[in-house]
């Protein structure tokens, strides 16, 4: 098969998503959690940048988790006290997850030298090229979610 500059992209992007995923399962490795406890801090994190905390249903959906195992996490979580349960005071029914002081200092000694690593890189490039790069990556994030749904919905 013929090589081209697009698919050697392709490539290239694959081996860094591997790379992430080496990185995220060795880290988790050195400090007792697994990939899928590292994903939903990450998740629950993400919430947080927006404004909102998440339940334990948009951690379901997020990490397509079904509800027993999205259970176990958080109560995985929870021992290793990196999460809280709260409920809302608009709807004491509905569960919230927010993280802890714990996990926010373990979460910065697990990925600061990978954080340092990318700001090491980022920092070669100029503010426009940034701003480029930044846009290929949403872009990319949002064509592996849409090839991700085009998968599921040839399972129903």
């Amino acid at each position: 098969m013929e090589s081209s500059p697009s698919l050697e992209l392709v490539h290239l992007l694959q081996r860094f998503a591997q790379a992430s995923d080496r990185y995220v399962e060795s880290t988790g490795t050195l400090h007792g959690t697994h990939r899928t406890d590292m994903n939903a801090l990450a998740v629950i994190l993400g919430f947080e940048r927006e404004g909102s905390a998440p339940t334990p249903g948009d951690l379901s959906r997020a990490l397509q988790l079904s509800a027993p195992a999205t259970t176990a996490l958080l109560d995985r979580l929870q021992r290793l006290g990196y999460i809280q349960r709260q409920r809302t005071d608009k709807d004491r029914r509905v569960v919230c997850i927010t993280l802890t002081d714990r996990a926010r200092s373990d979460g910065r000694a697990m990925f600061m030298p990978l954080g340092e690593q990318m700001l090491k890189l980022i920092s070669r490039y100029t503010p426009e090229q940034i701003e480029f790069l930044g846009e290929f990556m949403s872009q990319a994030i949002s064509g592996v979610d849409a090839a991700r749904e085009a998968n599921e919905s040839q399972k129903h």
